[in-house]
């Protein structure tokens, strides 16, 4: 959000019902997870895979203080791991929805007001990414200009995600800006200064402050007033605690360098020794979605949702931000985190989906009507032979072509299982034949069973609910 934790200008303004139309038909918005001066954060999921996002609402306002065209830009250029990916932009008259990928972990600040201070090791492991991250930006021509802990979250492995680059801004090489913006206490000595800044540097100052405080708590600089801070800040001077090692106090000291045109780059100081311990291969880009290899499994699924598979290459081809390419790549990310990918609901017009309804069976499963399709079942067993031998699969063949002649006896929907009694015969008895005894117990066999398959074909064509016959103890005969 814009300014830094605890300075936040007031919130924006409601947000019209009628903006949000276009967003609902698309995804199911939950809560607010986030406001400041610029934007309202969302949390929602995708109504078609069920995927859990992040939506930045951004006003379009006349007089806004920072472009919000700029950030969407900004955010269609990214693709790296430990920077928040952007799936679709929709535009309303009245605002712009940022479709972000829903970071997990939480945010810098809150941790370490929680432990203190990060030991060296950690904070090696999590600065490592967000400067790498950071040289990746400069390569594109983007700084970021308000890098601080409420903007840099980790997850519970230490994988580090930039966020918000609403204070962002597209610079050519050796070009100098003008505006200054960001936390105060995180700002480099040429604001204080007034004078027109390179970019980077600032983000390359931004990161010192930020370096000393994962590894002590507190912040290298801190006034009551503005002309307090920009002293100690155009002084240079803090204090260092003894338990930081040399290596990473030189770091702090090479990045917290006052004059700008000493200070290194990020690339200068991904090659310090502190930096380069244990190093290990970092990716430089995420997985694209490249329109010449696309994942016939995820174009399956999507065909069934109703997408044209030909919408789909144009919007990654041209990189369109729209819902094609917002549904194949959260399923692409479902199916690379979870080796899957679930489908919430079943085919329909993309744009347009309806709201979930009580009848709705995937919103609102429940007893369905049974039926028996004969070749549904084939097709079932079939998939189930296909690991049988030789012989075992001609008697699957055997059993299909009886399944599809008898009714199939399905119990009733939700009903109770009533135990069955089982009578076995003592295997010494004789047994008389021709007796009037014999004849009787015998057709009085053939009517139970005459009921019981009956009763069986009515479980199976309708649900209605039956008088259930009170048991009692039968007549010895």
């Amino acid at each position: 959000m814009c300014g830094p934790r605890g300075e936040l200008t007031a919130g924006p303004s409601p947000v019209p019902t009628l903006s949000y139309e276009n967003l609902r038909a698309q995804y199911t918005i939950l809560r607010t997870i986030g406001q400041g001066g610029c934007a309202q954060v969302k949390l929602a999921h995708h109504r078609l895979t069920g995927a859990a996002v992040a939506i930045k609402v951004l006003l379009k306002e006349k007089h806004q203080a920072f472009p919000i065209k700029s950030e969407v830009r900004i955010m269609k250029r990214m693709n790296h791991p430990n920077i928040i990916s952007l799936h679709q932009v929709i535009e309303t008259e009245q605002n712009i929805f940022l479709i972000l990928e829903l970071a997990d972990g939480r945010e810098l600040w809150d941790w370490i007001q929680q432990v203190g201070y990060l030991q060296e090791g950690m904070a090696q492991k999590i600065f490592k990414q967000i400067v790498h991250a950071m040289c990746y930006c400069h390569d594109q021509g983007i700084v970021h200009r308000d890098l601080k802990p409420d903007n840099i979250m980790v997850d519970a492995r230490g994988k580090v995600k930039i966020i918000d680059f609403g204070l962002g801004a597209l610079v050519r090489p050796g070009t100098k800006l003008y505006r200054f913006c960001g936390a105060l206490r995180f700002g480099a000595p040429e604001f204080f200064l007034r004078q027109p800044y390179d970019g980077t540097k600032v983000d390359t100052w931004n990161l010192g402050v930020l370096l000393y405080f994962m590894v002590t708590g507190t912040l290298p600089f801190e006034g009551t007033t503005f002309e307090e801070l920009g002293s100690k800040v155009l002084l240079g001077r803090y204090n260092v605690p003894s338990h930081l090692s040399q290596d990473l106090q030189d770091v702090i000291r090479c990045l917290l360098t006052v004059n700008p045109m000493q200070r290194p780059t990020l690339k200068d100081i991904m090659d310090h020794p502190w930096l380069r311990k244990g190093d290990v291969g970092l990716s430089s880009h995420c997985d694209k979605m490249s329109p010449s290899h696309l994942d016939p499994a995820i174009m399956a699924a999507m065909a069934d949702m109703g997408f044209n598979p030909h919408d789909i290459r144009e919007s990654l081809l041209h990189r369109l931000f729209n819902e094609p390419m917002a549904t194949y790549g959260l399923l692409q990310c479902q199916a690379r985190q979870q080796g899957g990918f679930t489908i919430q609901t079943k085919s329909v017009r993309p744009g347009i989906t309806p709201f979930p309804t009580p009848i709705d069976p995937a919103a609102f499963p429940g007893c369905q009507k049974r039926t028996s399709d004969a070749s549904a079942l084939r097709a079932f067993l079939s998939l189930s032979s296909k690991t049988d031998t030789a012989e075992d699969s001609q008697q699957v063949g055997q059993r299909i072509r009886r399944s599809v002649t008898v009714p199939i006896i399905i119990p009733r929907c939700l009903q109770k299982r009533t135990p069955t009694h089982v009578i076995v015969h003592d295997p010494t008895e004789t047994q008389a034949s021709g007796t009037t005894d014999s004849i009787r117990g015998t057709c009085r066999g053939w009517k139970r069973w005459a009921r019981r398959i009956g009763t069986g074909l009515l479980q199976t064509f309708c649900c209605l609910p039956h008088k259930k016959k009170r048991v009692g103890p039968q007549k010895e005969v």
